[in-house]
C-alpha cells in the first residue's frame, strides 16, 4: 500500500462527507494509494458533478479578507482535522484547526465587527468536526457571526455552518447530508488471483479488525455500524442544539441534501441570500463614520440617543431629551447606518429567540399531543412553560374523558331487594317412635325417596342409625 497515512483518512474510518464526494476521491486516488484499481458500484447521482469540484485556485496565506469591517472566511474543499494540503485535481483539504484559528483571530480583531464564513465543502473527517462546531457555538454573541452555503455545506460542513448564529444559503447551493459514512475495501480475492497471501501477526483480538486483506467479518461490521450509529446520534444532537429544531425533524431528512429554498423549508437554513448581500448587511451594522470598535449603543449614547444610560434629575437622558422627538421614521432618516444596524441585529436576535422558543415548546412533547405541540410551536408566542401547562391540561382532559367513558360503560347496580327467607330445619322429636319419625321424613323429603329404593329400605336404615349402628366414613 502506498501512502498508508493518507489511505487511513479515507478507508475504514467514519466520515462526515457526502458519499458522492467520497466516491470521487476514492476513484481518483484509490489506485495510487492502494496500488490497485478500486471498482465502485454504480450509484444514482443525486447532485450534478460540478458540485464536487471544490478547487478554486490559489489561496492567500494572509487568511481571511476584511471588507468594510466584515471578516470573510472561506471554507472551501474537504475538511480534515489538522493542516491543509491539496490532494488530486478535485479536492482541497482544509483543517478544522486552520478555520478555527481564522475565526477566533477575526473575533479578536479590533478592525472586524462581524464575521461571515462562506462554505463550499462536501464535509470531511469526523476527527475535529464536533470540537470545531463547539468552538463556533461558544463564540456566539461576541460579534455578529453568520455563515452561508455558497455552492455546498454538506455533512461536516453543515455541522460547522449550523453552529453559527445564522446560516443562509444561495438559491442554487446545497445543504444537509446529516449522516455518517464509512468505506471498507477488500483486496483478498485480487491478491489471491496474483498469488499473494498476507499473514497478520498481531496481539489483541481486534488489532487488525477491518483490514484490507480479508473479507469483513460480521461481528466487525456490526461493531463498525454501532460506531457509525453513535456518531450519527452526536451529529443529530449537535444540529438540534445549533438550529433549535427537533431531533425527529433532523432524522427525517435521512441524510438528504436540499437546494436553496428547500433547505429553508426543512429548517436547515434561515433564508436564501447571496454572499455579497450578507457582507453588505453585516457592514451596515457599523456606520463607516464610527471609530473602529465603537458600537451602535455607545454611538447613540454619545449622541444623547435613546439608548443612553446617563440620567438627569433621576430620569434617563433619553426620556428628558430625545424620547419625544425619536421615532422610527426619524431614526431611519437621520441615522440610516445606525437604523440598518439595529434592524439587522434585531432581526437576527428575533430569529434566534424564535428558534429557542420553538425548541422549548417541542421539548414538552407528550405522546398523543403532537398536533397541539406543533400548533403552539407555530403560533409565534407560546413559551416552553406555557406549552407544558397546555399539554398537561390537555392530558388531564383526555384522562377525565376516559374516566367518564369508563364509568358510562359500567353495568347498572341491581335494585335493592330483601334477602329470601331461609327455611329453618324442623327439630326432630326423638320421643316419638322411629317408625313415625321415619314415615314423616319419607313423606316430606323427596331426596330420601330418590336415594332409597322404597320405604322399607329407608326404615331399616333409620332404625340402624337410631341405634348407633351406622358409621360415617370420612376421606382423609
Amino acid at each position: 500500500m502506498k501512502y498508508p497515512h493518507l489511505a487511513a483518512q479515507i478507508f475504514n474510518v467514519p466520515l462526515l462527507i457526502h458519499p458522492q464526494k467520497l466516491d470521487a476521491i476514492i476513484a481518483g486516488l484509490g489506485e495510487r494509494l492502494l496500488g490497485a484499481k478500486v471498482e465502485l458500484e454504480a450509484a444514482e447521482a443525486t447532485l450534478p458533478a460540478e458540485m464536487f469540484s471544490t478547487r478554486r485556485g490559489k489561496r492567500s496565506d494572509a487568511g481571511y479578507q476584511v471588507k468594510d469591517g466584515v471578516a470573510v472566511i472561506f471554507a472551501d474543499g474537504a475538511l480534515v482535522h489538522r493542516t491543509r494540503f491539496e490532494m488530486a485535481d478535485s479536492s482541497y483539504f482544509l483543517g478544522y484547526d486552520y478555520l478555527a484559528s481564522q475565526l477566533e483571530t477575526a473575533m479578536d480583531d479590533p478592525d472586524v465587527h462581524a464575521v461571515l464564513q462562506v462554505f463550499d465543502s462536501p464535509g470531511g473527517e469526523v476527527a475535529g468536526a464536533f470540537e470545531y462546531g463547539d468552538r463556533i457555538h461558544a463564540l456566539r454573541g461576541k460579534k455578529p457571526m453568520w455563515a452561508i452555503a455558497d455552492n455546498m455545506a454538506a455533512s461536516a460542513a453543515f455541522l460547522s455552518g449550523s453552529a453559527f448564529e445564522q446560516l443562509a444559503i444561495t438559491s442554487t447551493a446545497y445543504a444537509g447530508s446529516i449522516g455518517v459514512v464509512m468505506r471498507h475495501v477488500d483486496f483478498s480475492r485480487a491478491l489471491a488471483n496474483d498469488g499473494i497471501k498476507v499473514t497478520h501477526i498481531f496481539a489483541g483480538t481486534h488489532k487488525v479488525d477491518g483490514n484490507h486483506y480479508e473479507p469483513l467479518p460480521k461481528d466487525v461490521q456490526a461493531a463498525l455500524q454501532a460506531e457509525v450509529d453513535s456518531l450519527y446520534g452526536m451529529f443529530v444532537d449537535a444540529v438540534v442544539r445549533n438550529r433549535g429544531v427537533s431531533a425527529d425533524a433532523v432524522r427525517d431528512t435521512q441524510a438528504r441534501v436540499y437546494r436553496g429554498d428547500a433547505a429553508v423549508q426543512a429548517g436547515l437554513a434561515d433564508r436564501v441570500a447571496t454572499t455579497d448581500q450578507l457582507i453588505t448587511e453585516l457592514a451596515a451594522m457599523r456606520s463607516r463614520s464610527l471609530p473602529v470598535g465603537q458600537s451602535a449603543r455607545s454611538h447613540a449614547s454619545n449622541q444623547g440617543g435613546a439608548m443612553s444610560g446617563n440620567t438627569q434629575g433621576g430620569q434617563p437622558a433619553a426620556q428628558t431629551q430625545l424620547a419625544p422627538q425619536l421615532s422610527r421614521e426619524s431614526l431611519e432618516r437621520d441615522h440610516p447606518a445606525l437604523f440598518a444596524q439595529l434592524r439587522v441585529e434585531f432581526t437576527a436576535a428575533g430569529a434566534h429567540a424564535e428558534r429557542e422558543r420553538i425548541a422549548a415548546v417541542r421539548a414538552q412533547s407528550l405522546p398523543g399531543h403532537e398536533a397541539l405541540i406543533e400548533t403552539l410551536a407555530a403560533d409565534g408566542k407560546t413559551t416552553g412553560p406555557e406549552a407544558a401547562a397546555a399539554v398537561l391540561a390537555a392530558e388531564r382532559s383526555v384522562r377525565q374523558a376516559q374516566a367518564q367513558a369508563h364509568a358510562g360503560d359500567a353495568p347498572k347496580p341491581a335494585p335493592h331487594a330483601a334477602a329470601p327467607a331461609v327455611e329453618q330445619p324442623i327439630a326432630e322429636d326423638k320421643t316419638r317412635p322411629i317408625e313415625e319419625r321415619s314415615k314423616a321424613a319419607w313423606d316430606s323429603d323427596p331426596k330420601l325417596r330418590a336415594e332409597f329404593a322404597n320405604y322399607d329400605e329407608y326404615l331399616a336404615f333409620a332404625r340402624a342409625d337410631d341405634a348407633g349402628k351406622v358409621r360415617v366414613l370420612r376421606k382423609a
